[in-house]
């Protein structure tokens, strides 16, 4: 990471992951409000002091995880109210920490990445969900899995998100460059395809949706592909990131299209990694 900004903030925060971060503690340690705002949205898409708040949230979450306790959770995201805690929880999540119980079939769980945190939603069997975390349509998302499932989403790990964390942590070390994970592909026949298509994609290459429609043998739905891709809710494992337009611009991605580049490039970097491997045998 180049920018020394992003670098001494980061090891802050990794330090004092508990602490309530303000404008004024970063004036404190002699760093100008609008260079940190702007090094931040340009690397990861949202401030630092965004970034701090979902850190600690990612701490109360944990806590439900294996306590179940809500009071013991708002305080290691050192929040000083049940309700703040409760309202900030529900704004990222769709609902309050309360109702997310260990004993349900389908169970969330936090994934820490370089690009941002993500929820995982998984059966004993499936991943179900893998979006980031400030995604605007998660709680919709979630939502739909509650009422698909009856029972609610609960908390907590099962093998397959212990599976996909350790995968993605081998991914973004350019440890590897594809996933196992099984995954529940809830959608048409149509949109199955097109997700199945989405994962036929080399790593370090891209598609548009006209190639991706030709591929399936529909040249002619290219919108009905682009709503497919769109409709994906296992993000990297179903890699809708490699689909870009006609041009060869960016175009729409639930992550954030700052997002999308960097993956690009992520796996633009492991394929020629691979290459000069193989070159090297």
């Amino acid at each position: 990471m180049a920018d020394p900004v992003i670098t001494s903030l980061m090891e802050a925060l990794n330090q004092r992951p508990d602490l309530r971060w303000s404008e004024s503690h970063l004036e404190q340690l002699g760093y100008d409000l609008s260079t940190v705002r702007r090094s931040f949205k340009r690397h990861f898409g949202m401030t630092f002091l965004e970034m701090a708040r979902q850190r600690r949230l990612r701490a109360g979450f944990e806590t439900l995880a294996t306590s179940g306790k809500v009071t013991t959770a708002q305080h290691e995201a050192s929040f000083e109210s049940a309700s703040a805690f409760r309202v900030a929880f529900a704004r990222l999540l769709g609902r309050a920490p309360a109702e997310l119980r260990p004993s349900r079939m389908l169970r969330a769980t936090w994934i820490p990445t370089p690009l941002g945190d993500m929820i995982a939603v998984s059966s004993h069997l499936h991943l179900h969900l893998l979006e980031f975390i400030d995604r605007k349509g998660l709680p919709a998302e979630l939502k739909r899995l509650e009422t698909i499932s009856r029972e609610g989403i609960g908390i907590g790990t099962t093998p397959p998100s212990e599976q996909a964390a350790a995968e993605l942590a081998d991914y973004f070390a350019a440890r590897a460059d594809h996933f196992q994970t099984p995954l529940a592909l809830a959608g048409s026949a149509f949109t199955k395809q097109v997700w199945s298509a989405l994962r036929e994609i080399p790593v370090g290459e891209t598609r548009s949706y006209a190639d991706i429609a030709r591929l399936i043998g529909h040249p002619s739905s290219t919108r009905a592909v682009a709503r497919a891709n769109g409709a994906n809710q296992i993000a990297i494992m179903i890699p809708c990131h490699r689909v870009i337009g006609a041009d060869g611009s960016l175009t729409g991605y639930g992550g954030g299209l700052w997002r999308k580049q960097r993956l690009i490039e992520i796996e633009r970097q492991l394929q020629s990694m691979k290459k000069d491997s193989c070159a090297s045998c």
